[in-house]
């Protein structure tokens, strides 16, 4: 299995390649490499899924000190 720290490093040279930010031949290589595209829109959906949550639990507490 794939570990976090593996994911964590891939999703950070996907978002410095969206951004313009020109990857090194070795950040390029690895990303290459190690591309599938399948895993990585499943581990974007978990990410957007707990953000998603965690904007949630931010709104709830804020309504329940509202109704305090």
């Amino acid at each position: 299995a794939k570990d976090a720290a593996y994911h964590r490093e891939k999703m950070l040279l996907y978002k410095q390649e969206e951004a313009g930010i020109q990857l090194n031949a070795d950040q390029a290589d690895w990303k290459d490499d190690t591309d599938d595209k399948s895993d990585d829109q499943e581990l974007e959906a978990h990410y957007i899924e707990q953000i998603n949550q965690n904007d949630e639990d931010v709104d709830l507490a804020k309504e329940r000190e509202l109704l305090a």
